[in-house]
């Protein structure tokens, strides 16, 4: 072990040590300032380490990122250009913010992140680049907030989210991509807010909303998405105070004619989803990683 280990530091030796102020790079290919043969050796600055084969990235790499204006440190390893292994981001304390892992360029394994102080944030589990496995978010204090699964990239099987404290706020389930079955959402007392059922996305059958005595306050028929038979609103004495008819998403009269017509329906529940994918951590730091120079 010692003898590789001098030979190790014998051929390094040998390897070009430049300022990094002097990189150049031109057609993706880094030189030295002045210079028109592609660089061999090793840049350095104040936290700074980047190594080049013929001015390709290949070996350990050092130094700063922004996320959002905050300065990061990261550390990993490239081959011919490639990232792969083990990559750490750190706060500028040295404590980790995002431990990953390349499979020579693609996302792979377990991401996992943490707030500034040390507490665990959450972890996204991938599979060549996609997302397949368990999401769990945390809040700075350390509770459960978000648990979900992906297959294939695509939200799949229960996904539950809850309030501080860890008390139930919604569970429902997916079916590759799209909402599929009975969806719950409670307050932060755990009083039901709403339960009714999707299917292929849209909201199916009856869907009950209520008051936070926990009462009924509304009931809606649903069919494909669309508001599809009787709308009953409740007074909070239990007394209906309202009763409507719909069809196909357009509000009718006891003859079937049309009263108000159907205004395109914005689900919440569903956009809410779509942003915690637009939300999720692996893709931001992707690109951070994949777009330095």
């Amino acid at each position: 072990m010692i003898i590789f280990t001098l030979i190790f530091d014998v051929l390094y030796s040998d390897k070009r040590i430049e300022n990094v102020k002097n990189k150049k790079i031109r057609n993706q290919i880094v030189y030295i300032l002045n210079e028109s043969t592609p660089f061999t050796g090793e840049l350095i600055g104040e936290g700074i380490k980047e190594q080049y084969e013929n001015g390709i990235k290949h070996g350990s790499f050092q130094g700063y990122i922004l996320d959002e204006n905050q300065k990061l440190i990261y550390e990993g390893k490239y081959i011919n250009g490639i990232k792969h292994g083990a990559w750490i981001i750190k706060y500028l304390n040295g404590e980790s913010k995002v431990v990953l892992k390349y499979n020579y360029d693609k996302p792979s394994g377990q991401w996992t992140y943490f707030y500034q102080n040390k507490n665990l944030e959450g972890h996204e589990n991938l599979e060549d680049g996609i997302l397949e496995g368990k999401v769990v978010r945390y809040s700075l204090n350390g509770d459960l907030l978000a648990k979900l699964s992906y297959t294939y990239g695509l939200l799949n099987g229960e996904a539950v989210f809850f309030h501080k404290g860890e008390v139930l706020e919604t569970i429902t389930h997916f079916k590759y991509g799209k909402i599929d079955g009975a969806i719950k959402i409670f307050d932060k007392n755990a009083s039901p807010l709403l339960e009714g059922e999707y299917k292929n996305g849209g909201r199916e059958g009856v869907w009950k909303f209520f008051y936070k005595t926990g009462d009924i306050k509304t009931i809606v028929n649903y069919k494909s998405g669309l508001k599809d038979g009787e709308v009953i609103i409740y007074d909070k004495a239990g007394i209906i105070a309202q009763k409507s008819v719909f069809k196909k998403g357009n509000e009718v009269d006891s003859q079937g004619k049309i009263i108000t017509k159907n205004k395109e329906f914005k689900d919440s529940i569903v956009d809410r989803f779509k942003k915690f994918n637009r939300n999720l951590k692996y893709e931001k730091y992707d690109k951070i990683l994949s777009e330095m120079e």
